[in-house]
């Protein structure tokens, strides 16, 4: 059974390789393109109007932004005025954010659940033409898809009752079924998963090093089911947010990979995506690594078609 797959970008790279890239991949069959939001990096939005612009058909979207680093309602002028600029291809993408976008902006929330909960009902009832204290979009005229993304069961729980689309991100392959299971019995939300592709051993070290931000921002079970305890999160912590992702992955169990990452030779890639067809309804591929970048797009959409093929 056929199925759609999309491209996550973290915007590390300049915004015209990152549109180079995009391009690349919507040729070899991608039809999404999420761009992170990190704080740091390239900005979020500007990122999606660029490949907004240099592609044909892609659908773009944050991927994800949080309600601390920008406003509810900002956040939500913005998905509209690039939805008036590029009709039907765009999505908004919300989520509580991860250390490297609150960490350098002294960001330290006490309730992102209920921000984030919060922030969802904003940005709804603002593109759905109301007004909320004082602020209306009444200029704004569409739809515009909601994806939501986090790793503990209450945001996902919200995703599905309230999105239009759930990003699964750092779940063991093992628990997709029954993640899925759960998802749609709560709501009406088809699922996004998002997983790394690790089809040679140069790429399962370079995939673990990306597992550096499961260890810090998953909840404490999820930690705890990789072997990760306090002690040695807080050293990857360190490690990563001074960019020496060589030091994290010295920290991190290679078990992670064969758990987290779908990993193999590209055969066995593909057999184990196929295998999961029914959890999912697009598979998203993140990328990370600046230098290979264009030669992973290139070494996984054969993976992802065969995996699509009947």
């Amino acid at each position: 059974m056929t199925f759609p797959w999309g491209i996550w970008f973290e915007p590390t790279q300049p915004v015209r390789r990152i549109v180079e890239l995009a391009r690349l991949a919507e040729a070899e069959g991608a039809t999404v393109c999420l761009i992170a939001d990190e704080g740091t990096a390239r900005d979020v939005y500007v990122t999606m109007t660029a490949v907004l612009m240099e592609t044909q058909n892609l659908t773009v979207g944050p991927g994800i932004t949080n309600p601390f680093s920008r406003h509810p309602v900002t956040t939500a002028a913005t998905i509209a005025t690039l939805h008036e600029a590029f009709p039907n291809r765009v999505w908004h993408g919300l989520g509580v954010g991860g250390s490297r976008v609150l960490e350098p902006l002294a960001l330290d929330p006490k309730k992102p659940y209920t921000a984030l909960k919060e922030a969802v009902d904003i940005n709804t009832r603002l593109l759905a033409g109301e007004m909320v204290g004082t602020a209306q979009l009444d200029w704004f005229e569409g739809e515009v898809p909601l994806a939501l993304a986090g790793r503990g069961p209450r945001t996902q729980n919200l995703a599905a009752e309230r999105a239009d689309w759930v990003v699964l991100t750092a779940k063991p392959l093992a628990d997709l079924p029954e993640e899925a299971e759960r998802i749609r019995a709560g709501g009406n939300a088809k699922i996004a998963w998002s997983a790394y592709l690790a089809y040679s051993e140069e790429e399962k070290r370079q995939v673990l090093a990306h597992f550096s931000y499961m260890a810090v921002d998953s909840p404490p079970d999820i930690r705890a089911a990789a072997g990760l305890d306090d002690e040695r999160v807080e050293k990857v912590r360190s490690a990563m947010l001074a960019g020496d992702f060589e030091a994290a992955v010295d920290l991190l169990p290679l078990a992670l990979v064969d758990s987290y990452a779908v990993a193999g030779t590209p055969e066995q890639c593909a057999e184990t995506i196929r295998s999961l067809r029914s959890c999912f309804d697009l598979f998203m591929l993140p990328i990370n690594k600046d230098a290979t970048a264009e030669d992973h797009i290139r070494a996984s959409a054969p993976v992802l078609r065969a995996a699509a093929s009947e």
